[in-house]
């Protein structure tokens, strides 16, 4: 329903008000009428009037007061007044009345139909120009509303205009690049995103200009270390005339990062899902190889060729055991094993294994110092970090060759906050590795240890070596740092805690030096790998046991049940098809309490060590076992 215009009558005579009142109402107006100027003045301040129809003779204030007062008001003053008025129609007064604002000047007695036309007139402009105002202000929200949408975009959205220059910018635009909207203004987007005066190569707005269609791109910015979704998007009139473009730049960069770590979660839980099998075959493939070269280093001249090739060919199977057990390390399925070392040995070995395998052009030189103390660590884990760390260095000097450098010194922290914020004051074994090869820029160095990130070319890097030596590191609660130049070559420098525990590693080394121990007891060897059968059956025969095997568990656990009390030990490998050997020990335990197990695996996710011990099997052997372990492990079970 239309709200009805309001009229406003001044007249000190109630009759006048009232003739004139019953007169407008013909036109549907809503008339409010006052008696006196100050009424007059009051009802201004409260009401829109469309028009005031305004006595000129008034005791207290007359109608020419009024109107000036209404022109100094800045609500009143653009209100139409019809001056009305008894007295003489003199050109003074006329004059007077439009100089107060008066609009028209009427001389009672009125004619109605002139009266009513002339402010049916004003009422038609006073409706008129609300409803303009309306429009007005249903523009102005509409703007508002609309900036307010453009500016609570998060992401970076710009407004260009057909020669692709800017004319638009949202808040973020501005906040991102920390720039007012009159700074980007006028420029083209690659000036700031790419802080050059070239086009981005891919940029869709290279697509868009051909067919003025929307596209969009993926854009790695280096120059802002960001990676951006752009899509760009048309603007056409109601003509259908092409007239800018909607550019909107969303930071992906977070998002790319998270897709990254889920893939590479992905290809760790794909090596975790292969490294059990490789281990299992790999270790299995190693135990022939293993034993039959420890079978004839037995036999061989002390000191002559034979036997300096077996030991070679032993060295070489236990580099093979080592990437089995760097596999199963890197997947997190293998536990280390902390004994107390000192890495001196450790450095001598490996250098002497790399200095065959880089090319003659890189020298390598070392500085050890031999009054380091021992470090709690595992002696396959730190041999590992050494081999990639060096050859890591030989790439990087494989073209012209250089200095590889390797050192072991002692150092003393009193703030050991210098190193790492989670490190204790105190003794420290620092291994330095050097070279003097290419080196690194800055943000391929805050890379370098993630996996599968590499600089190399396809095929001649995994991108897991420093992966791997980072995860050895954090194993050990040792530090990693890293400092390179590019052109003056790469240093990586690990802080290992000293260990204060006594006696593992004389353990250890006496352990590995132990003679190989004989017996004559009767074993039933059981492994359905028929040549594992034959090399074992070969060791333990050798060392003077009586030996019965079966390839087949099912046949094994027969020939206990008839022939149980004929065996002083079982000796079975794991991963059996229809009868696994903890399946086959536990049969075997309730037909034979006492009876000494020896459980062998090249690896296995069913049973685990403590397990094994847990359900009666006495020892846990990992493939490859040495002639040494194994009759060092036949006699501990046999004798305790």
């Amino acid at each position: 329903m239309t709200k009805k215009i309001d009229i406003l009558i001044v007249d000190d005579r109630p009759e006048n008000l009232l003739s004139l009142t019953a007169l407008l109402q013909e036109l549907e107006v809503n008339v409010i009428s006052a008696s006196s100027g100050n009424e007059a003045l009051a009802l201004l301040l409260q009401y829109d009037f469309a028009l005031v129809l305004l006595d000129v003779q008034m005791p207290e204030m007359d109608g020419f007061e009024v109107a000036k007062l209404m022109q100094a008001n800045k609500k009143t003053r653009e209100i139409p007044i019809i001056f009305v008025t008894a007295i003489s129609m003199e050109q003074k007064h006329i004059s007077r009345g439009y100089a107060a604002g008066a609009v028209d000047y009427l001389c009672k007695p009125i004619d109605p139909a002139i009266l009513q036309g002339k402010v049916k007139v004003f009422c038609d402009l006073h409706d008129s120009r609300r409803k303009e105002k309306e429009v007005v202000e249903a523009l102005r929200q509409s703007k508002n509303q609309w900036e307010m949408t453009f500016n609570s975009i998060s992401d970076l959205v710009t407004i260009h205009d057909t020669n692709f220059r800017i004319v638009r910018v949202n808040r973020a635009t501005c906040e991102f690049f920390n720039k007012e909207a009159e700074e980007l203004v006028g420029r083209n987007c690659y000036e700031f995103f790419h802080n050059s005066f070239n086009e981005c190569e891919n940029c869709p707005i290279h697509l868009l200009k051909q067919d003025l269609k929307p596209y969009f791109a993926e854009i790695n910015h280096s120059f802002l270390k960001k990676c951006f979704l752009v899509s760009v998007s048309p603007i056409f009139n109601e003509s259908r005339e092409f007239i800018g473009v909607v550019h909107i730049a969303k930071d992906i960069t977070e998002k790319k990062k998270l897709e990254m770590q889920l893939s590479q979660a992905q290809k760790m839980e794909a090596i975790g899902t292969l490294a059990g099998g490789v281990a299992h075959d790999f270790n299995n493939i190693l135990t022939p190889i293993v034993g039959f070269s420890n079978l004839l280093s037995m036999q061989a001249v002390p000191g002559s060729k034979m036997a300096r090739e077996l030991e070679m060919i032993s060295k070489a199977a236990d580099r093979a055991g080592e990437l089995v057990n760097q596999i199963l390390s890197f997947s997190r399925q293998q536990n280390q094993e902390m004994i107390r070392i000192t890495i001196q040995p450790i450095i001598k070995e490996a250098l002497k294994l790399l200095r065959s395998s880089i090319p003659t052009t890189i020298e390598i030189r070392q500085q050890v110092d031999m009054t380091c103390g021992a470090i709690s660590a595992d002696p396959t884990q730190i041999h590992q970090l050494l081999m990639n760390l060096c050859i890591n260095s030989a790439h990087a000097m494989a073209e012209h060759g250089g200095i590889l450098g390797v050192s072991l010194s002692c150092q003393e922290f009193l703030d050991a906050g210098l190193i790492h914020q989670d490190f204790s004051p105190g003794p420290y074994v620092k291994l330095e590795i050097s070279d003097s090869g290419c080196g690194m820029e800055q943000d391929i160095q805050e890379r370098i240890f993630e996996p599968y990130f590499t600089t190399k070319e396809m095929g001649k890097g995994t991108g897991m070596g420093l992966a791997v030596v980072h995860g050895i590191v954090r194993d050990h609660n040792a530090h990693i740092s890293v400092y390179s130049q590019p052109g003056k070559g790469t240093t990586f420098k690990i802080f290992f805690p000293i260990a204060t525990e006594e006696g593992s590693e004389q353990n250890k080394i006496k352990e590995m030096s132990m003679p190989i121990v004989e017996g004559t007891e009767h074993v039933l060897l059981v492994d359905d790998e028929l040549m594992i059968n034959e090399v074992n059956q070969e060791i333990l025969e050798t060392l003077g046991y009586q030996v019965t095997s079966e390839t087949s568990s099912e046949n094994a656990l027969e020939l206990f049940r008839l022939h149980g009390d004929d065996f002083d030990l079982v000796i079975t490998d794991q991963t059996m098809p229809r009868l696994t050997g903890s399946e086959l020990a536990k049969k075997m335990l309730e037909i034979r309490p006492e009876i000494p197990i020896i459980l062998c695996t090249g690896f296995s996710e069913l049973i685990s060590e403590e397990k094994a011990r847990d359900q009666g099997i006495r020892e846990y052997l990992y493939k490859p076992v040495s002639i040494q372990d194994m009759g060092a492990a036949i006699r501990r079970v046999l004798e305790n």
